[in-house]
């Protein structure tokens, strides 16, 4: 599990929202990176991403945020089913 941590703060030429929606674009370049590479990914963003308890526990200041949290592994093959199973 990866957490992807928005950094946003007041800067001359980049503005905060700019900064924030970079968080996402990273979060979503993992997910296409690991799917291109065979892997299965979810990106998700849980009450645990929004609980200060957690955030002081991976060392994040107050002004940083969790934009979600990508899990990355091995898909799991899936039975395929009959044709006629299909068809309906």
């Amino acid at each position: 599990m990866i957490a992807v941590v928005s950094r946003a703060a007041p800067h001359v030429k980049i503005p905060e929202w700019e900064q924030v929606l970079s968080a996402g674009a990273a979060a979503m370049s993992l997910v296409i990176a690991a799917h291109a590479l065979g892997f299965g990914t979810a990106w998700i963003t849980e009450w645990y991403a929004y609980d200060r308890g957690v955030l002081d526990a991976l060392g994040l200041a107050s002004h940083e945020k969790i934009a979600g949290f990508v899990h990355i592994g091995r898909p799991t093959p899936r039975a395929r089913r009959p044709a006629a199973a299909r068809a309906r």
